[in-house]
C-alpha cells in the first residue's frame, strides 16, 4: 500500500491496477476545521474507506483523518481536498492539499 501524507502535497503519485493508497492527514474538528473532499480521482480510483481517528488524551486533541483509495482503471485523477470550517463558504480554506494520480495496467 502506497502511505501518502502532508509532505506528498503537489506531488504525482502511481500506482498498479488494485493496488492502495492511503492519505492521512491531521484534522481537529473541534475546532470547526474538517477535511473537505472536492476530488477524489474517481475516473481511475473508487475511495473505499474515510474516516477520522481521535488521538486520544484531552477533549479538543484533535486526531487524524484518513482516506483509503483503490486504482480501478488505468489513467490519472486528482486528489483535492480543502481544510476548511463547514460554513464559512467565502473564505478561503486554512490549507489544501493536491495529488496527482497515475494507475498503469
Amino acid at each position: 500500500m502506497l502511505e501518502m501524507a502532508e509532505d506528498d502535497n503537489g506531488r504525482e503519485v502511481t500506482l498498479a491496477m488494485g493496488e492502495m493508497a492511503e492519505l492521512t492527514l491531521a484534522e481537529n474538528p473541534t475546532t470547526g476545521y474538517q477535511w473537505e473532499l472536492s476530488a477524489k480521482a474517481d475516473s481511475v480510483c473508487k475511495l473505499v474507506k474515510d474516516e477520522f481517528e481521535p488521538a486520544g488524551g484531552p477533549t479538543g486533541s484533535g486526531g487524524v483523518h484518513r482516506w483509503r483509495f483503490k486504482a480501478v482503471k488505468p489513467g490519472s485523477g486528482e486528489i483535492e481536498l480543502q481544510y476548511r470550517r463547514p460554513w464559512e463558504k467565502n473564505a478561503a480554506p486554512a490549507r489544501s492539499f493536491h495529488a496527482r494520480v497515475r494507475v498503469r495496467k
